[in-house]
C-alpha cells in the first residue's frame, strides 16, 4: 500500500478553515473531510444517530470521539487512494490518538496549517455568517471547548513538526498563496 500524504487544517471557529480549505482542495485535487459539515448532514437525518447529534450540537458541546471516528473511517474508505483535507479533526487529544492510529492504519501521513486568529474577529465573523445556531452565547461556549481541548492538539502537531501556522487575518487569496508555499 502506497502512503497518502493528507492535509489537516486548523484554526479556531471562524478562522477561515472552511474558506481556506476548499481553495486548498481545489489546487491541489483534495476530497474535504469537513467534521462540521458531516455531522450537521447527519443531524438533518430522521435517526437516532441525527437526532442525538442535533441534541448534542445545540447544546454548544461536542460530539463523541466514536461517533466521529465511525464517520472519518467510512469515509477513508470511500475516499481509499485519494489524498484528503481534514477541516476540524481532531479536535481532542483522544481524537488525536485515535485518528492518528486510524489514519497509520489506513497507510496515510499528515502535514497541517495552524490559522491563527485573534478571538474578537472570529466572534466578528460567525455572527456575520448568521447561522441558526450561532448564538454569542454557543460561539462562546465553542471558542471555550476549542481553547480547552482543540490547541492541545495544535501544539502537540507543531511540536512534531506537522503543523505551520499562518496569519488567518487578511485578504482570502493572500492567506491562501502564504499556505500554498507551505504545502509545496
Amino acid at each position: 500500500m502506497s502512503t497518502v500524504n493528507d492535509i489537516l487544517i486548523f484554526g479556531m471557529q471562524g478562522a477561515g478553515k472552511g474558506t481556506q480549505g476548499e481553495i486548498i482542495a481545489k489546487k491541489l485535487n483534495l476530497e474535504i473531510f469537513e467534521t462540521g459539515g458531516a455531522l450537521r448532514k447527519i443531524r438533518a437525518e430522521n435517526s437516532d444517530l441525527g437526532r442525538m447529534v442535533k441534541d448534542i450540537m445545540d447544546r454548544g458541546d461536542l460530539v463523541t470521539n466514536e461517533i466521529v471516528m465511525n464517520i472519518v473511517e467510512d469515509f477513508l474508505e470511500k475516499n481509499e487512494g485519494k489524498r484528503i483535507l481534514f477541516d476540524g479533526i481532531p479536535r481532542m487529544m483522544e481524537q488525536k490518538i485515535t485518528f492518528d492510529t486510524l489514519l497509520e492504519k489506513h497507510g496515510r501521513t499528515l502535514q497541517g496549517i495552524f490559522l491563527t486568529l485573534d478571538e474578537p474577529e472570529a466572534i466578528s465573523r460567525m455572527l456575520e455568517r448568521g447561522r441558526k445556531d450561532d448564538t454569542e452565547e454557543v460561539i462562546r461556549r465553542r471558542l471555550d471547548n476549542y481553547a480547552a481541548e482543540t490547541l492541545p492538539v495544535i501544539q502537540e502537531y507543531i511540536s512534531a513538526g506537522i503543523i505551520t501556522e499562518v496569519n488567518g487575518k487578511g485578504e482570502i487569496n493572500t492567506i491562501a498563496k502564504n499556505i500554498e508555499k507551505i504545502l509545496s
